[in-house]
């Protein structure tokens, strides 16, 4: 009969593989409907642009051809909205450049959408870095981003990726509000992101570490082996 220790090391692995399974049809998902907003949605709208288009240029009403213009404007601000949100659930760049770009990408965004500044150093020498542990990193830096804009209050923030062929890092600092990092942790339901994030980087066989101060800001620290036996 096995033993308690035994048996909570099976709940542990058992609970890894659900967890890796879910993590694993959320990204399948993500894609699915990225691909479906810019071909099915994206392909729509886009012809009812056309179809507006058509019908203002054969209308005489100036009060009609107006009303048509406002159609039209609004439009094209719900494709940009569907294009912008179709790359941020499934970043092509990503998949197609690597996870450097894709961090490049990521950056660029949040400071186009919210002017703060967002530093990025990149320092990977003859890294080869997984698929697996190239999104997981990509998901971790996007939601301490995401928290950077919506909680913390930041103004500056800093993304840093070094990889080698042993093992990868990734920081991202910012200089905001800070919170109660193990009263967070000690909330799960108030904290999905925190767990999601933890989650995906303990699946990668690495360690996740968040430092956080009040008034002062919040470092949260990524380090995932690339080679086994190159982490301890």
């Amino acid at each position: 009969m096995a033993g308690p220790v035994a048996e909570l090391e099976a709940y542990r692995s058992g609970a890894r593989a659900l967890a890796a399974r879910i993590l694993s049809a959320q990204e399948a998902e993500r894609v699915r409907v990225s691909r479906e907003l810019h071909d099915d949605t994206g392909q729509a709208l886009t012809l009812i642009l056309v179809r507006l288009q058509l019908i203002e240029d054969a209308t005489r009403d100036a009060d009609a051809r107006r009303e048509l213009q406002d159609l039209r404007r609004l439009v094209v601000d719900t494709l940009d909205g569907v294009r912008r949100l179709a790359v941020q659930l499934g970043p092509s760049v990503l998949e197609d450049l690597g996870l450097g770009s894709g961090l490049e990408w990521l950056v660029d965004r949040v400071r186009e959408e919210t002017g703060r500044e967002v530093k990025l150093e990149l320092r990977c020498v003859d890294a080869r870095i997984p698929p697996t542990v190239a999104i997981a990193v990509f998901r971790v830096a996007q939601e301490a981003l995401t928290n950077v804009v919506r909680h913390a209050k930041a103004t500056r923030a800093r993304v840093e990726l070094v990889a080698d062929e042993d093992a990868l890092d990734l920081v991202v600092a910012d200089d905001g509000h800070g919170f109660d990092v193990a009263a967070a942790r000690a909330r799960p339901a108030a904290s999905v992101g925190l767990f999601g994030m933890a989650e995906r980087v303990a699946l990668v066989g690495g360690t996740l570490e968040i430092r956080s101060t009040r008034a002062v800001g919040t470092r949260i620290e990524v380090r995932i082996p690339l080679r086994e036996g190159a982490v301890t």
